[in-house]
């Protein structure tokens, strides 16, 4: 369990350190559609929970050290980013499994974060949201872990398609959050909420190379 709780502990900090170097990358991705917060609104969050997990008991199991990130974030960061990644944070870590760390039971509750934030954003892939980087990358974990891949190989394996997926929604016309307005004017620019979620998944996966993870 003192593992999983460093891959916890070292992927919020490594969430806060790359989001906040692209800070002004995601503000100019949201500047299209919104009011160009995404990356302030992100960075904050990520201090609150980094400050939150630092403050936190060490008896606390790595699922639960994931939900006080996910209630600091969701409280500091607000709006609709917030309440999006707080509930995205809170399901996985409600759904980790404690004695467990590896692939099936990070991806069965990565599965129920997905589920989760489409069911509040109303969104699914090819809506132009961060669905569209997590959903792909879900599956690729997934399949990656019944090849037998060990849950770091897995992640850095099912990267890609979650850079693909962010890319991809470049194209599309957006169908949900603030750029559903704009219509065929969202084609062409990159939805920050995808790119927001394929840096945290880059985060993690720092992180598990990090601690060392087998596998």
């Amino acid at each position: 369990m003192e593992q999983a709780q460093q891959i916890i502990r070292m992927s919020v900090q490594r969430a806060l350190a790359i989001i906040t170097a692209r800070e002004a990358e995601l503000g100019a991705l949201d500047a299209h559609a919104g009011d160009g917060d995404h990356g302030s609104t992100m960075a904050r969050g990520l201090r609150a929970a980094n400050e939150a997990v630092a403050a936190a008991d060490d008896g606390q199991s790595p699922g639960q050290l994931l939900m006080t990130a996910g209630n600091a974030f969701s409280d500091a960061a607000g709006g609709a980013s917030g309440a999006l990644y707080g509930m995205f944070m809170l399901t996985v870590g409600q759904r980790l499994d404690p004695t467990a760390c590896d692939v099936r039971s990070v991806h069965d509750a990565l599965a129920a974060g997905l589920e989760i934030i489409s069911r509040l954003g109303k969104a699914k892939p090819g809506d132009k949201t961060m669905v569209d980087a997590l959903s792909p990358f879900v599956d690729a974990l997934g399949r990656a872990g019944e090849q037998g891949a060990g849950l770091a190989t897995a992640w850095n394996e099912a990267l890609p398609a979650a850079e693909a997926g962010a890319d991809a929604t470049a194209q599309m016309m957006a169908r949900r959050g603030r750029s559903a307005r704009l219509g065929e004017r969202s084609i062409g620019h990159v939805d920050p909420g995808a790119r927001s979620m394929l840096y945290l998944l880059q985060a993690v996966g720092e992180a598990l190379e990090i601690v060392g993870l087998a596998g």
